[in-house]
């Protein structure tokens, strides 16, 4: 009797799966030995796959050897099936199951292998772990033609991912009420044993929050293999009344139409600047009213100091002027006036009309802006002085008759000398 020792390439099979596999048995000269050496998901043992609770029509591979010095004959290999694993086939559309499933080798040389597929189903509620089934192994000599029937234990590993939030970085970094298309980048990590497939993340966003634009609260990310990780990108919109502070938006995966929460995205809203107007003048204009000073006074009501402030007045049509100023800083509860000089075209129809205040500043070296809205009644323009002058006289003139005429004073007109 002699020890056969296990080949490099065998070896490196079993290194590479990591599955354990019973000790090899000694075996007799001149026979065939048919062991299991490796096993693992999927179709290829350089890159093995990971099995998840509720996988369907998954490959089960199992690789059989030959470690003997002769030939085996008719190797056949049976894999008894039970929970969490099952089997199932079809035979004129109906559905049927198995506990138990053979598979056929040939006839196998010295030092060959050959690869088993079982295709099964993974119950959705197994546990993660490694489960133990028993592989039955028969096969004849080669020369004395005996039937050699061995059974051997198979490990087969069932692993869940274990997703969870490692980092989350806004762009930009600091970020403000107001804010559009802001940049969330959440890495994500996989602590879990086995590999996460077919993963969709969402951001479960609520008020102050909302997406940017269609699905830009979604990202997929595939398959994620177990200790990597990836980046998840979501891009957002802040409302411009929200609070500063700190706020959590949810993340989960949807699985099968369901969402399972994985975590939440912290982000933390920054105050920012508050400006509200005290009072403007004048507050109705004119049609055809030319070098019109409008003055804004614009009070900084929050608690943090606005740098290199500038006021714009944004118009529509039939108005022109110089309609920007620069206020420079303006403390916390400090208040100062913008000046603007305003022409309105003759064509401009009288009515009323509201106009935005575009204000923009550097908060902490970082560039805000927000907007307040001002209204104004534009009325026909004003009777030339000329005619209201005309107009006056003519009134005068007419109330100085009806005085007259009332007091019974009559006028007559000198006679000629003839």
């Amino acid at each position: 009797m002699t020890t056969r020792t296990l080949t490099p390439t065998l070896l490196a099979m079993i290194f590479l799966t990591g599955v354990f596999l019973p000790p090899m048995p000694v075996n007799a000269v001149g026979k065939g030995n048919i062991v299991a050496t490796s096993v693992y998901w999927g179709t290829n043992p350089l890159a093995p796959l990971n099995a998840h609770p509720g996988d369907v029509n998954v490959q089960l591979s199992i690789v059989l050897s030959n470690i003997g010095d002769d030939v085996a004959r008719d190797v056949n290999a049976t894999l008894t099936i039970g929970p969490p694993l099952s089997y199932t086939y079809y035979i004129d559309g109906k559905e049927y199951t198995a506990s138990e499933v053979s598979k056929m080798a040939g006839d196998m040389q010295p030092g060959q292998s050959f690869t088993l597929g079982y295709t099964v189903n993974i119950d959705p509620g197994a546990g993660e772990g490694t489960y133990r089934y028993i592989l039955r192994i028969i096969y004849r000599t080669a020369r004395e033609l005996q039937q050699i029937e061995k059974s051997t234990i198979v490990d087969v590993p069932i692993w869940r991912g274990d997703l969870r939030i490692q980092n989350v970085i806004t762009l930009p970094t600091k970020v403000y009420p107001g804010n559009k298309q802001v940049q969330l980048k959440v890495l994500i990590v996989n602590s879990g044993l086995g590999a996460a497939k077919d993963l969709q993340l969402r951001l479960d966003l609520k008020d102050p929050f909302k997406p940017s634009s269609s699905g830009s609260d979604r990202h997929y990310v595939g398959t994620l293999p177990a200790g990597q990780l990836s980046e998840a990108n979501f891009i957002i919109d802040i409302d411009e009344n929200a609070k500063f502070g700190k706020y959590f938006a949810p993340l989960a995966i949807e699985v099968d139409g369901k969402s399972i929460q994985i975590g939440e995205v912290p982000i933390y809203l920054n105050e920012k600047v508050k400006f509200e107007v005290a009072g403007y003048t004048p507050t109705i204009l004119r049609v055809g009213d030319t070098g019109r000073v409008v003055r804004v006074e614009l009070r900084n009501t929050g608690s943090v100091k606005a740098d290199s402030v500038r006021v714009q007045l944004r118009v529509g049509n039939f108005y022109s002027g110089t309609l920007t100023d620069f206020l420079g800083t303006i403390i916390p509860g400090e208040s100062k006036v913008a000046f603007f000089t305003i022409d309105v075209d003759s064509k401009a129809i009288p009515r009323e009309y509201a106009f935005d205040l575009r204000l923009d500043w550097t908060q902490e070296d970082n560039p805000l802006d927000d907007t307040l809205r001002l209204s104004f009644n534009l009325e026909p323009p004003a009777a030339p002085v000329t005619m209201m002058i005309l107009l006056l006289v003519v009134a005068a003139a007419v109330g100085w008759y009806l005085l007259v005429r009332r007091r019974g004073v009559s006028f007559k007109l000198p006679r000629l000398k003839r």
